[in-house]
């Protein structure tokens, strides 16, 4: 049934020509600029073609697909067949996932191609995809309650993305501890521990769950089933 709906909602996606850009090229073509534009910096380089993959294609996605699917009453529909709540959000939600992975490895290989040496934790570099893609996910289904439309997720996400992107930066760019406060300094230092950098792993592993059970808390108390008027 999941993998149904997400076929569906693949579907779906590709058929939107602005979600299937923000969904597909953008992340590649930013992955991509961060890969040739950082002067071998690779673990800040690699970190933001990271955050930039969570926040397009996972975060901003998210947000897009529910609020058109709730707006044009397909959640409604969904919701009286035989898939549980629990069923019908998870396989709106997959594409999604699955595609922010996928793309993070491929940038990953595009990075190695280049030149990036290889992680001397890639245990670290794997938690950081995973709690990225945790953090973005719940954060997407609590932004689209607070998106009449999907038009206005041009706007509504925008402090989260800018949260990700600007913290991953200010983390990689000094040892500032007050950088983990934003939703991409956990991440961002993870990736730095991965190329063997001493940051504090346990506090970016604190700021990823955070993060991540306050993105669930808002998802269960501001989403919405039925569309907005």
């Amino acid at each position: 049934m999941i993998t149904a709906l997400g076929i569906a909602e693949l579907k779906l996606l590709s058929r939107n020509k602005m979600a299937a850009t923000m969904a597909f090229a953008m992340p590649l073509a930013a992955g991509v600029f961060f890969a040739l534009s950082m002067d071998d910096q690779w673990p800040m380089a690699i970190g933001l073609q990271l955050l930039a993959t969570q926040g397009f294609t996972v975060y901003v996605t998210v947000t897009t697909s529910l609020v058109a699917r709730r707006q044009d009453l397909y959640l409604k529909r969904l919701r009286t067949g035989a898939a549980s709540d629990a069923v019908v959000l998870t396989g709106i939600l997959l594409p999604p996932l699955v595609l922010g992975l996928a793309q993070t490895l491929l940038l990953l290989g595009v990075s190695l191609a280049l030149g990036a040496p290889t992680p001397t934790r890639p245990d670290l570099l794997a938690l950081a995809v995973v709690g990225g893609l945790a953090v973005s996910g719940a954060a997407g289904v609590a932004t689209s309650g607070v998106t009449a439309t999907a038009e206005q997720a041009q706007i509504t996400t925008g402090p989260f993305f800018f949260g990700l992107l600007v913290g991953g930066v200010w983390a990689a760019a000094t040892p500032d501890p007050r950088a983990l406060l934003t939703p991409g300094g956990g991440i961002a230092d993870l990736v730095a521990g991965a190329w063997g950098a001493p940051v504090p792993l346990g506090p970016a592993v604190l700021s990823i769950l955070a993060w991540t059970a306050l993105a669930a808390a808002l998802s269960a108390r501001l989403f919405r089933w039925d569309a907005r008027t």
